[in-house]
């Protein structure tokens, strides 16, 4: 995994060479063979995750501030 970036010092995100996917690679996963615990993503995967985590970073920014169409709003049961 050739290419990476750390975020906060806990998560590690790359890509390989050979297969062409994307790797996060997470301390509290259980170790591979080599040690490591990671996610293997193609990149359709990876990118509807990342579109995943915008839209719900999206909201929870906007919840936090008040400001959610929602906010406040609890389901019923």
């Amino acid at each position: 995994m050739p290419l990476k970036d750390k975020i906060e010092g806990f998560l590690e995100i790359g890509r390989t060479y050979d297969t062409h996917e994307i790797v996060i690679n997470h301390p509290d996963l259980k170790p591979d063979e080599n040690g490591v615990g990671h996610i293997v993503f193609s990149p359709r995967q990876a990118r509807n995750l990342a579109n995943l985590l915008i839209k719900h970073a999206s909201y929870a920014e906007a919840e936090a501030k008040g400001t959610h169409p929602n906010a406040g709003i609890t389901g019923g049961g």
